[in-house]
């Protein structure tokens, strides 16, 4: 990044435009139809096989009143996300495998009990991180009937581009089960009291609620879980404007200080969650002549970040300011501008830094230039 100050006349400079790198988002790749099954067993299929590093979701639920006999569980490698029982009447539960194999086309959970009757549906979602994915759940059960029914994460969700997925279970015989308003049905089955939905990019840093309707009222339990984009399967990379002009100074005699901002895009899409550092480095600032400033002349007095196109978590910053910009005919050992602390700082992240550059009083007028290299690389 070449850097530019002039020490004239003050004139105004605009910065040039920079190009956010976007992350893929989650979408949904397939899914199955309803499974319907007695005895000790349930098998979920999906149309087609699965393509590797996938998530792939699975809702069961129990017509019978099993609550407290049956014990469902899946195969290695998947993780029951969310479970409530309809009074006896259940279990209904979430569950989800992450990074999955290719070529997966049904999976059999068990029921645990010979006396289950069991329903079942699988779908499969890309763009989904391959290790640890679940964020948020959420449970209700209501004894008493009603026509509206409502389930609610706990917390709030903390990444954008999250998938929020739901099941209902509520009595048999429906004539209706209506998807809540921004929700998507992925199965409709009043005849059994079974719905479920999903929704995808809801609002991050609050609670995600789906409200459904029934006709007739019924009593009913609900749950609800959503799982963070994937910004894994590539690289750290640090982007940076090509030029930054600084306003120009009007020389004085005294100490005078400029200042102007810069935003970087610091992109870590490894999945690893260890986090990362930028570093920075530059070379004196010159004008020719032997007009130089001093090699102390730059800091970065301050950093703001905002969350850029396909983010999944902004980063927590750990430096302290001011930081000295080191500065030298060569460019010396580079020191750490900004910083994502461990499980921060998925996705492309814009970060806006601030420098301020001391002109000495007995600064030579003239245009100086710097150039500035800034690295990005693992651990904060």
């Amino acid at each position: 990044m070449a850097i530019l100050l002039l020490l004239v006349a003050p004139a105004q400079v605009l910065l040039p435009p920079r190009l956010a790198q976007a992350a893929a988002g989650i979408a949904l790749v397939q899914k199955g139809t309803e499974a319907s099954q007695g005895g000790t067993s349930i098998t979920a299929t999906l149309p087609a096989s699965t393509v590797a590093g996938d998530l792939l979701v699975a809702t069961t639920q129990d017509l019978n009143s099993g609550c407290g006999s049956d014990n469902f569980t899946a195969p290695a490698g998947w993780v029951a996300a969310a479970q409530v029982c309809r009074g006896a009447t259940g279990p209904l539960t979430i569950w989800y495998r992450a990074n999955t194999a290719a070529g997966i086309t049904s999976v059999a959970f068990n029921t645990g009990s010979s006396g289950a009757n069991s329903i079942a549906q699988l779908s499969e979602w890309s763009g989904v991180a391959i290790s640890n994915p679940l964020d948020q759940i959420g449970t209700m059960s209501s004894a008493g009937s009603s026509t509206s029914l409502t389930v609610t994460t706990s917390g709030a969700i903390t990444a954008s581009g999250e998938l929020g997925i739901t099941a209902f279970d509520t009595s048999t015989g429906l004539s209706s089960l209506t998807a809540g308003s921004g929700w998507t049905s992925l199965r409709s089955d009043p005849g059994n009291g079974y719905n479920s939905d999903y929704r995808i990019g809801p609002t991050a840093g609050s609670t995600l609620t789906e409200g459904i309707t029934s006709n007739p009222q019924t009593n009913w339990a609900a749950v609800i879980a959503t799982f963070t984009p994937g910004c894994s399967g590539g690289s750290q990379t640090v982007k940076a404007p090509p030029t930054l002009s600084f306003p120009s100074v009007a020389l004085n005699a005294y100490d005078r200080t400029v200042s102007q901002t810069a935003t970087i895009t610091a992109d870590d899409e490894t999945g690893s969650g260890g986090g990362w550092n930028v570093t920075a480095t530059s070379t004196t600032f010159n004008a020719g002549s032997g007009k130089v400033l001093p090699a102390t002349a730059t800091r970065i007095t301050g950093a703001s970040v905002a969350a850029a196109a396909g983010n999944c978590s902004t980063p927590t910053n750990s430096v302290s300011y001011p930081v000295t910009l080191p500065a030298g005919p060569s460019p010396p050992t580079a020191t750490r501008v900004y910083n994502a602390a461990a499980n921060t700082g998925k996705g492309p992240s814009d970060i806006t830094l601030t420098a301020v550059v001391t002109l000495p009083a007995n600064t030579s007028a003239g245009t100086y230039t710097s150039t500035w290299t800034l690295t990005i690389a693992s651990g904060p």
